[in-house]
This record gives structure tokens, C-alpha cells and sequence, in this order.
């Protein structure tokens, strides 16, 4: 008995030996290799330091993950977020560190680990720009906004002082977008961009605007497969985030301002105390003055304190605006035609609801409906004029302008109508009062000028009369009536062109043909001996609305007429010399180049520069409109006018147009 008990505990000593030996020598557990893409543009997170290497807070976490958890991790350096994801997809590598969700959205065959750590989205501007970007007053100034792709959605974006957006690839990118002025703010990461602000020295330059836009969560993009890795690694960060370690890795990267502006206040405090309490013992008196200053102190800090609270009140309402309130309808369109956003006039112009209902598709709207089509083409043929269009019959009819806007993301358009019916109206009326008034000068022209052929016509009737076998009589009335009766036609033909009633579409004119009709137009109306020239190419076109254009062109000739006639009536002309008129056309660049000169009265600097206002006239009898209405027919016809003249001497006046080309002839066949 005793020798099997003996026996039994030197079995259970070996074996126990055997564990211990097997314990000893079996050698530890295999490190796992990872390989993690690294877009090493995020200072302090990850980025290249002075000497080249890879360092940052993240990359420092992911070191004390591989050393407490048996792993390895080769950091692959890319360039560019597309290649590192690429590299994911094609198993090149496990990991990406640097990528966010915003920047693969769509993509189903990934996913994310839990966060390594986090960060404020805000507004930074330069110090000497926050009125500008955050208060704006009544007439905003236009400011740049730089962001980073990913980082904020546009819902996010709409919602701050409305800018040209400028996106980029990065919170560096961001940096230097500031630091440049290329961007008069920017939406940034807080750490990463106070960081680089600080490491530069340059940290008062600028302020934080608006502090707590939204939060972004910075973690590591894996494959959707790889499911064992990923809830390891959501373990292991777990872990880490829950201890010691990590505050120690946040107070080694991250700088706390707030920290640091508590400190410093404490020190000045201490230092406030030490010296009130050296001079207190010899200068009592002195607790009294430093009592009334510290008290002035304390109201100036409370009234900066105050004005800090009213500043982020504001930048609050300012996160909250989605769609500026404008005098007209305002729509933020989808390219597919549904309404995302709608102010209240655009609702009432629309029939669209008021409250949170959906909005619908443009397509199913009134006035907003019928412009549609007509937007998408002013957008892809980026038009930069207002365009107008007519809807209705009757007392129904209504005009509105409207005009298109892509927003920074190209995948929204911003549409814009106003009802110009009364305008319309209004302009049409000084149309015919102003073509009335050269049409009355006109027609007593074509009477005299008709009284003439008329007269030769009546002699050579009584001549047939009474000689009418004589040869040369015979001779002379054929070749004389006929051409006097074609000139009275011609003369009356023009009258009832120029008379018509205006049509409202652009077409394809011929500009000599213009200009010969209303060249002889003017002439008619001449009441001094006037010399009159014209020189146009017989294939050039224009596409324009030609009766616009040719009440344009009668405008400015009667004003040379009337110049001329001025000058001569001041006796400023020498016996014997007639004044002159050229109307002249070329091409200058890409344009074509209307010139109408004369050897008139001229005008004064002063004149040129209010010549083209309402109601501006120099002339006794003048309605100062005929300079206004020739400018604003002008522009509505994509040109411009450009007025030079010297007092006494001479005017030249020039419409300035883009030629037609295939594109405008091919409109017209069809």
C-alpha cells in the first residue's frame, strides 16, 4: 500500500515536471504581420516629420497596440487616399489609416474599426477676417471656404455664411490654402490645423470663428471580410482608449488650449498676488488704486466676455441658415429635377407646400416647370446673362427672369426666378414712345423726300400729253418714272419695316441689311445737307432680336443727326463743308465691331460718363432715354456699348457683339 502511494506521486512529480519543461521551451505565439496604408497628411495624427519618418499620434497607438498584442505593423506610405484604398481592395494591404467615411460612402466592400480618436470640425480665419466672413451685414463682400472632401457633408457646409466653396484633398492642402489667402476660411480639423498653426509661430494670426461645427471620428478602414482582424482590433483600441496610456498619448499630441490659457491666467494670477503682496506692506495706500483699477479691469473683461457670448450667438443662427432669404424664388435643385430646398417665394411662384412636406420634382411645377428644360441647357452652356421667358396669353401673360448657379458640389443647381411682368410691360411702353418720336422725324423726311419724285412724275405726265410722239420724251419718261416710282416704293418699304410691331425673338439678321434700312431711315430725317456713309461686309450675321437692334441703331444715328445739325446751326462749320456720318462695320478678335462716327458737336467727359443714365438729356426738347434704351438693348442682345468723344470735334459710339456662328445658324434651320 505505502509503495503504490509512493508510486502515484512520482507519477504525478513527473508529470507536473513535463508540463514545466514543455512551459520553458515552447516558444511564444508567432507575431502577426499587418500591413496599414498610411496617407500621412494629418499632423499631429500621421504625418513625415523633419527627418522623414513616419510619426504622429495614431501611428504611436498603433505601435503600443503591436507591442502588448503580438502584432506587427509595415506602414506603407501613399501619396493619395484612391491608390490606398485600391491597395485595400486588391489585398495589397490589411489596413488604411487616414481615410474617412465621407470619402468611401458607396463603396459596400469595406468597413471601419472603432475610433483611435476624434476631433471638432470648425471655422479658422485669419484674424482680420472674421467681420467679413461671420458678421455680413446688408451688402456681403464674397469670402472663399475651404474644406476637405469627406471630412463635412454638404447639408453641413449650406449651413455657414454663403461662399465660394473651395474643396481639398487634405487637412494639410487646407493649411496652405489659409496660410496663402488663397481661402479667406477654411472648415478644418481643430487639432490638426491649431497644431500646424502652432508648430509655425503663426497661431495669433488667426481665430476660431465657429467652434463646434460637427465631430469627425478618425479610424481604420478594413475589408468587409476580414472579420476576425476586425473585432480583434475593435477589442485591442477598446482597451487602450479605456486606459491611462491613451490620455498620456492625447497630452503628448494634442495641445490644450484651454489648458494652456488656464495656466497662463493662473500664473499672471500668482504673479498679481506676489507683487500686491510685497508693495501692500509698504505702500498701503496703493490697495486702494489697485482696487479701482481691477474693478475697471473686470467691467472691460465683462464686456468682452459679453460680446464673445452675442459673437457665438451668432455663429449659432449661422450653422442654422440652410437657404439665404432672397427677393425672388430660390430653389436648390438635384440635376434629376427634385427640389431639395425652396424659399417662401419660390413656394408661392411653385404651388408648393409650406412646412416639412416634400418638395417633389421641378418638373411637376408651375412657372419653375416650364424653365426647367431651358435651365439645364443655361447651365452646360454656362450662360452668365439673366435669360427671360414669357408664359400666358393675354392679361395672363406673365414675364420672369431667371438664371442658374452650380453649387461647389456640381451635383446641385441653384435656380432663380423673379416675376418682371411690370418691368417688361414698362420697358415695352418706352420702346414705342421712344420709336414713336423717330418715327414722326422720320415721316416728315419721307414727305419731302417723296414731294420730289412726285413732281418729276407730274411733269413728264403733262409732257406725255401734249409730246407724246417726241422721241426723247418717250425716252426720258421711261427711264425717269419708273426709277422715281422704285424710289418712292423703296422709301416706303423701309417706313412700314421700321414701323412694325416689335417682335420678341432673337433671329438671324444680316448686318448690312440693318444698316442700310436704317442708314436710309436717317437720312430722311436729316434737316441739313449731311454727308452719310456706310461700309458693312455683305456675310456678316448677328443673332439678336433685330427690331431691338435696329431702334438701337436709329437711336444713335438721329442723336449724330442732331449733333451735326447743332454744329452746323453754331456756325462752327466753314462755308462749303459738309459734316459727315460713318457707319462702319469689322471684326476685332472674336467680336464683331459697329461704329457709328460723326463729325458732330461731341461731348464733355462729364456727359460720356451720365449719357447712358435715365433721363440724362442736354437737349431742350430731349426725354434722356434714347441712350439708355440703345445700352439696355444692347446687353439684352449679349453686347456692349462703348462711348469715346472730344467736345467740338467728334463722337464715335460702338455696339459691340459676338458674331453668329454654326451653332446660331443651326438653331435657325431648325
Amino acid at each position: 500500500m505505502k509503495y503504490r502511494h509512493f508510486l502515484h506521486k512520482a507519477a504525478v512529480l513527473a508529470v507536473s515536471f513535463v508540463v514545466f519543461l514543455l512551459s520553458v521551451h515552447t516558444p511564444s505565439a508567432a507575431l502577426t504581420q499587418i500591413k496599414v496604408a498610411v496617407c500621412a497628411d494629418l499632423p499631429p495624427l500621421h504625418y513625415i516629420d523633419e527627418t522623414g519618418e513616419l510619426t504622429g499620434m495614431h501611428i504611436e497607438f498603433l505601435n503600443i497596440l503591436a507591442k502588448s498584442r503580438s502584432l506587427a505593423f509595415e506602414y506603407v506610405i501613399y501619396d493619395r487616399l484612391t491608390d490606398a484604398v485600391a491597395a485595400l481592395e486588391n489585398q495589397e494591404v490589411r489596413m488604411v489609416l487616414g481615410a474617412l467615411p465621407g470619402d468611401v460612402a458607396n463603396n459596400s466592400n469595406v468597413t471601419f474599426t472603432n475610433s483611435l480618436s476624434s476631433s471638432s470640425m470648425c471655422m479658422i480665419v485669419p484674424a482680420g477676417q472674421t467681420e467679413k466672413v461671420i458678421y455680413r451685414g446688408d451688402t456681403p463682400s464674397p469670402y472663399r471656404l475651404g474644406f476637405e472632401l469627406g471630412s463635412v457633408s454638404l447639408n453641413q457646409i449650406s449651413r455657414l455664411p454663403s461662399a465660394t466653396m473651395v474643396p481639398v484633398g487634405s487637412q494639410q492642402q487646407l493649411y496652405r490654402q489659409l496660410t496663402s489667402g488663397q481661402s479667406d476660411a477654411v472648415v478644418c480639423a481643430r487639432d490638426s490645423m491649431l497644431y500646424m498653426l502652432e508648430r509655425a509661430g503663426i497661431r495669433s494670426a488667426y481665430n476660431v470663428a465657429v467652434s463646434q461645427i460637427t465631430e469627425v471620428d478618425y479610424m481604420l478602414l478594413m475589408r468587409e471580410d476580414d472579420r476576425i482582424l476586425h473585432s480583434r482590433l475593435n477589442e485591442y483600441i477598446g482597451d487602450l482608449r479605456a486606459s491611462n496610456q491613451y490620455n498620456d498619448l492625447l497630452s503628448k499630441w494634442l495641445i490644450d488650449l484651454d489648458k494652456q490659457d488656464m495656466q497662463a491666467r493662473f500664473r499672471l494670477l500668482l504673479w498679481g498676488i506676489a507683487v500686491f503682496a510685497v508693495t501692500a506692506g509698504i505702500i498701503i495706500g496703493s490697495f486702494y488704486y489697485m482696487n479701482a483699477r481691477l474693478k475697471v479691469l473686470v467691467d472691460q473683461k465683462t464686456t468682452e466676455l459679453n460680446q464673445k457670448v452675442i459673437q457665438l450667438e451668432h455663429a449659432g443662427n449661422l450653422r442654422n441658415r440652410l437657404v439665404e432669404h432672397s427677393p425672388g424664388g430660390s430653389l436648390l435643385v438635384q440635376w434629376d429635377g427634385t427640389i431639395l430646398l425652396a424659399n417662401s417665394m419660390a413656394r408661392t411662384m411653385a404651388g408648393l407646400p409650406n412646412g416639412d412636406a416634400p418638395l417633389g420634382n421641378i418638373r411637376d411645377t408651375k412657372v419653375f416647370g416650364a424653365i426647367w428644360e431651358d435651365a439645364l441647357a443655361f447651365v452646360k452652356e454656362k450662360r452668365d446673362a439673366p435669360e427671360l421667358v414669357s408664359m400666358g396669353r393675354g392679361s395672363s401673360r406673365h414675364t420672369y427672369r431667371y438664371q442658374c448657379h452650380l453649387t461647389s458640389t456640381a451635383e446641385e443647381i441653384i435656380l432663380l426666378a423673379e416675376d418682371v411682368t411690370w418691368e417688361e410691360n414698362r420697358k415695352q411702353e418706352i420702346f414705342e414712345q421712344r420709336k414713336n418720336q423717330a418715327l414722326n422725324r422720320i415721316i416728315a423726311g419721307v414727305a419731302h423726300e417723296i414731294k420730289n419724285p412726285l413732281m418729276s412724275i407730274r411733269t413728264f405726265s403733262s409732257l406725255i400729253h401734249s409730246q407724246r410722239d417726241d422721241p426723247e420724251v418717250q425716252a426720258a419718261f421711261q427711264e425717269y418714272v419708273p426709277r422715281e416710282v422704285d424710289r418712292i416704293s423703296k422709301m416706303i418699304e423701309v417706313l412700314i419695316n421700321y414701323a412694325r410691331p416689335p417682335r420678341e425673338h432673337k433671329e438671324l439678321i444680316s448686318v448690312r441689311e440693318l444698316v442700310q434700312d436704317c442708314v436710309g431711315l436717317a437720312y430722311l430725317s436729316a434737316k441739313k445737307k449731311i454727308d452719310m456713309h456706310d461700309h458693312v461686309p455683305e456675310d456678316v450675321h448677328l443673332y439678336a432680336n433685330g427690331d431691338q437692334l435696329r431702334q438701337a441703331l436709329v437711336n444713335l444715328l438721329i442723336n449724330s443727326i442732331e449733333a451735326v445739325e447743332a454744329k452746323i446751326a453754331d456756325g462752327e462749320t466753314p462755308a462749303g463743308t459738309n459734316l459727315s456720318i460713318r457707319v462702319t462695320g469689322y471684326h476685332s478678335g472674336d467680336e464683331y465691331v459697329l461704329e457709328i462716327y460723326d463729325e458732330g458737336s461731341g461731348m464733355s467727359e462729364d456727359d460720356i460718363l451720365q449719357c447712358t443714365d435715365p433721363f440724362f438729356t442736354t437737349k431742350k426738347k430731349g426725354t434722356g432715354m434714347g441712350l439708355a434704351l440703345t445700352k439696355q438693348y444692347v446687353r439684352e442682345n449679349d453686347g456692349r456699348l462703348e462711348i469715346e468723344s472730344t467736345l467740338g470735334e467728334y463722337t464715335r459710339m460702338k455696339m459691340i457683339f459676338k458674331e453668329a456662328g454654326e451653332h446660331e445658324a443651326h438653331r435657325m434651320d431648325h
